[in-house]
């Protein structure tokens, strides 16, 4: 098979795009990109470019969902049942709070995080939609703001606008150490003890693989995960 070329930019790109998804309420699209196999050799072609030696991990992922092969709707329930446990709603509490105020907003939704995250939003060309059912600071909307910002640079780059890529990088930077790296570490471990399933549990910890190279790609001194 042959294997489709693509420079870190683009492999950022789609691990953001797909981790978004993933983090998201799952909903048939998603359970459908799951079933792909082009959607696996895009993970692993993009783990490839950033060597951030998640191959197992992937593979992992892969196999769990292979096991639902022709049988889409099972797949969708399954994940939809373990999200809605780990993130939403379970008894006596949520195991794992998906929005960054719970860790970095002295534990309340709606904290100060929700108005910092929504004027960059804003800052950078993007509003809220308007049946988006979550919060600003849910890591989902963070993960696709970050997904956008690469988006940006990898179009500067293509029209040799070297001065706007620079900045859409500086954005970058600012909103992985002001924001996601911040509290993605105890959010992901919290995944990780709880999770049911394989599915999030490896989710977790593919997140960590690759937000440890982007604190090296980006520049950042200091690690926050």
């Amino acid at each position: 098979m042959e294997t489709t070329v693509i420079d870190s930019t683009i492999a950022r790109m789609l691990l953001y795009r797909f981790l978004g998804q993933a983090f998201s309420y799952p909903e048939t699209a998603f359970a459908d990109i799951l079933l792909k196999d082009g959607m696996w050799d895009e993970l692993r072609d993009a783990d490839d470019v950033l060597g951030r030696g998640a191959e197992q991990t992937i593979a992992e992922m892969k196999i769990f969902v292979s096991q639902y092969s022709g049988n889409t709707q099972k797949l969708l329930t399954d994940l939809q049942i373990e999200y809605t446990y780990l993130f939403i709603n379970a008894v006596p509490r949520v195991p794992a709070p998906p929005y960054e105020s719970v860790y970095s907003g002295r534990g309340l939704l709606m904290g100060e995080p929700v108005s910092r995250v929504l004027h960059l939003y804003r800052e950078a060309g993007l509003t809220m939609r308007e049946n988006y059912d979550a919060l600003p600071d849910h890591i989902g909307a963070e993960l696709e703001f970050m997904f956008y910002l690469v988006q940006q640079e990898t179009k500067a780059k293509q029209t040799d606008e070297r001065e706007t890529a620079d900045t859409w990088r500086e954005k970058q930077s600012h909103f992985l150490s002001e924001h996601l790296l911040q509290w993605s570490s105890p959010f992901m471990a919290r995944v990780t003890q709880n999770a049911r399933m394989p599915f999030y549990r490896l989710l977790a910890e593919l997140s960590g693989a690759f937000f440890n190279t982007e604190q090296k790609l980006i520049g950042l001194e200091e690690s926050k995960v």
